[in-house]
């Protein structure tokens, strides 16, 4: 198979990357979306809080954008996996649909996100029994299929997602402990802190670190204590907190594996590929756009850098239609 463009990853980055990219001139049939999992729409899917484009939820946004791409008759594939691709813009692919195979590409645009860092970022000492899991994950099991991770919950962390997530579920009927960071001041917005905890009287600990977790099977509790500028813990404020969840957020990394692979150079700022203004990488061809490249602030700035890469896209490719046009002609005469 052979397509002028593919885009790996269908979130907002990719299908806006897409839906650019035709605008601009591509041909919807020379365009093809790849997505790993069973829908379009990326993390959008489970994101049912507002704040997209200001009012809309993740889902109505992600509803919209895949509308859009309907309506163009561009291209996709679901439940598919890019285990790799070359210098010369070759992917191999794994599909259900297409079973094992290679896709060449004039053009390929990296849109595969981001993901959460590890639990191990934590720090804390004890085990790791059931009912220890990042807010993403939280967040899909509640969102996605309907599903509790727990009743009495503590919540490590001050991301934005962290914050929306106990809120979430103060709201389906659990009882969030407490959220705690060891730093004094939250990395969210204070909007957040307002709406998400102080509207739902949600205990705020900062400077607090959880030391220790108790549990076989599953979490049975967990050591809280105050820490001073340094880490260290100060004596006298150590607490028990019976538990039978701990949802985590560490914060986001670019989804790298893909360009860390192909041999793209890796920004240690970032940990995402370096790149030209137009976000071309030093493999000819090969593009980078959204949270892939670096954590971005909005999803606004991700719909304009979608655009941005569609445009910068077909410009590539129209440059080297020309050049090989004017090739063959040279070949005649």
């Amino acid at each position: 198979m052979k397509k002028k463009l593919v885009i790996v990853g269908s979130g907002p980055a990719g299908l806006v990357c897409a839906f650019s990219a035709c605008k601009n001139g591509i041909d919807a049939s020379d365009i093809l979306i790849i997505e790993r999992e069973e829908e379009l729409g990326g993390i959008l899917k489970q994101c049912i809080h507002t704040g997209y484009l200001k009012t809309l939820t993740g889902t109505e946004f992600a509803s919209r954008l895949i509308q859009k791409i309907k309506e163009k008759e561009i291209g996709y594939i679901l439940n598919s996996s890019v285990i790799s691709f070359d210098k010369d813009r070759v992917l191999t692919v794994v599909s259900p649909e297409l079973g094992y195979t290679k896709i060449e590409a004039d053009a390929i645009v990296l849109a595969t996100g981001c993901r959460e860092k590890s639990k191990g970022g934590l720090l804390i000492g004890g085990t790791r029994p059931a009912g220890i899991m990042s807010a993403g994950t939280a967040q899909r099991f509640v969102n996605i299929f309907g599903l509790m991770p727990g009743k009495r919950t503590v919540v490590v962390g001050t991301t934005e997602l962290a914050l929306i997530m106990a809120r979430r579920l103060t709201l389906e009927g659990g009882h969030v402990l407490c959220v705690c960071d060891n730093k004094k001041s939250t990395i969210a917005d204070k909007k957040y802190v307002k709406e998400c905890i102080r509207d739902f009287n949600i205990p705020l600990k900062l400077s607090y670190s959880i030391r220790r977790i108790y549990g076989k099977e599953r979490i049975e509790a967990v050591e809280i204590c105050e820490v001073d500028k340094k880490g260290r813990v100060i004596k006298g404020t150590k607490q028990r907190l019976e538990c039978d969840s701990l949802v985590y957020s560490c914060g986001y990394i670019p989804d790298s594996d893909l360009v860390r692979d192909a041999g793209i150079p890796i920004k240690k700022a970032t940990k995402g590929p370096v790149t030209k203004k137009n976000l071309e990488t030093d493999i000819e061809g090969v593009f980078v756009v959204g949270n892939a490249l670096f954590i971005h602030a909005s999803v606004d700035d991700i719909v304009k850098e979608g655009q941005e890469v569609g445009e910068s896209v077909y410009k590539y490719i129209s440059k080297k239609e020309s050049q090989r046009k004017k090739a063959q002609e040279a070949e005649k005469k």
